[in-house]
């Protein structure tokens, strides 16, 4: 892809930026392409990225622990693959060397059982960081972005058209340990913003907090919900709260921006700042699921039971989890963490970024990604039911027996595990 198309699906528009969006260094006959790395390269978010800044020009390393075989057959020798883990300091070390900027995008524990694993999610978390900022101090990498989350100011109380002097969630209000992890995290690198690096040079941060990210081949979270809704095991709504949403273009045109606000063409606007990113188009969680559920087959729930509720069967869930581990590992279909989430609103506006980043959100719509999705993963409901038009409603007497029963049986394990 050129890099005119590029910038178009990306809607950047150099004459509206702050800064020329450069991939070389140096002047003519002695540049240099720039070289960057991306943590978790290999991930939905992290390839997208690193595509885009490949094909605007730049030299992109994809660091993680695997490759699959589709991102394989795309290498090129500006666009490589490193094996390695955030959590291994030597080898994270040995992929800095030579890198001008990274973009630290791995984490780990966002949703379903991998909120419930506290180690591993602090380990790739908080020490993945840690290890990132000391090995870009050690290699002279001058500049470091993060992908941070919406999470780390989310709490008990609403968020309502917030903006970057929310102060962050008191740990009390945060009952899963992404949400914690990636606070700590997001503190870790915007103190790291004017620490010596090899050479004398300072190290220049920012951290970009996005919402739910959503977009084209996006298959992890989409997959868990429709799976739940396929199996009939909605039917009730467990909130309806206001939030943001971010598409990955959206997020791929932050962090590409982000690049010249580090730069001293800029000032190095961005510096020890944190962003709030996403399309900037608040929505109901049903409403914006609404096109999910109709790709399905199926109608959005009509009621909704109460929080105190809801969030009571999310606690037995995570018990569940916990009591069946050692014999098999399941997915929650709830956690606290999400109850929350979809009970109390919470979005923020996106006037900083578009101000001193020249960020830009073009609104997409949720329902062509659904289409995509539906047609690849579904074929035969894309030809029956339409994403945007409710179909029949079909009484489903055995979906409120098995609700009937997963509550019950739920209750019954509570009553065992307290006796």
């Amino acid at each position: 892809m050129s890099r005119e198309a590029v910038l178009e699906r990306l809607n950047i528009r150099l004459d509206e930026v702050p800064a020329k969006l450069v991939f070389k260094k140096g002047t003519n006959g002695h540049s240099r392409i720039l070289r960057f790395l991306v943590t978790g390269g290999c991930g939905y978010f992290g390839y997208e990225l690193a595509t885009a800044i490949h094909e605007l020009g730049g030299h992109v390393t994809l660091f993680d622990l695997q490759i699959p075989s589709k991102i394989e057959k795309s290498l090129t020798k500006s666009l490589v693959f490193v094996k390695g883990d955030v959590c291994d300091y030597e080898a994270l070390l040995e992929a800095c060397k030579r890198v001008d900027c990274v973009f630290h995008v791995a984490s780990f524990g966002m949703t379903g059982k991998d909120q419930l694993d506290r180690w591993k999610t602090y380990d790739v978390n908080v020490v993945g960081t840690e290890n990132v900022i000391k090995a870009c101090q050690e290699s002279a990498v001058s500049k470091l972005i993060y992908t941070s989350s919406y999470n780390v100011v989310f709490g008990l109380s609403p968020i309502i058209n917030g903006d970057e002097t929310v102060p962050y969630a008191a740990p009390s209000e945060m009952f899963d340990y992404y949400s914690r992890s990636k606070q700590e995290a997001d503190k870790l690198i915007l103190a790291a913003n004017g620490t010596e690096i090899a050479g004398g040079r300072l190290l220049r941060t920012c951290c970009l907090r996005s919402a739910g990210i959503y977009g084209p081949q996006e298959r992890k979270h989409i997959h868990r919900v429709a799976g739940f809704i396929r199996k009939g095991i909605v039917i009730f709504q467990v909130g309806n709260a206001r939030l943001d949403w971010t598409h990955v273009n959206n997020l791929t045109q932050a962090h590409l921006l982000a690049l010249p606000a580090l730069s001293e063409a800029t000032g190095r606007i961005a510096a020890g700042k944190a962003y709030f990113i996403s399309d900037g188009n608040p929505i109901k969680t049903y409403d914006f699921l609404k096109p999910l559920f109709y790709g399905l087959g199926k109608t959005v729930p009509r009621y909704s039971l109460p929080m105190t509720v809801i969030y009571y069967i999310g606690f037995l869930m995570e018990l569940i989890f916990w009591l069946l581990r050692p014999v098999i590992l399941c997915e929650p279909l709830l956690t606290r963490t999400e109850v929350l989430k979809m009970n109390v609103s919470h979005y923020q506006n996106q006037r900083l970024a578009m101000k001193e980043l020249g960020y830009r959100p073009f609104q997409y719509e949720f329902s062509d990604v659904v289409k995509l999705y539906i047609k690849e993963t579904y074929p035969d409901l894309s030809q029956k039911y339409a994403v945007d038009k409710e179909p029949k409603k079909v009484a489903s007497h055995s979906a409120f027996g098995r609700f009937a029963l997963y509550i019950l049986l739920l209750c019954l394990l509570h009553v065992l595990v307290t006796m």
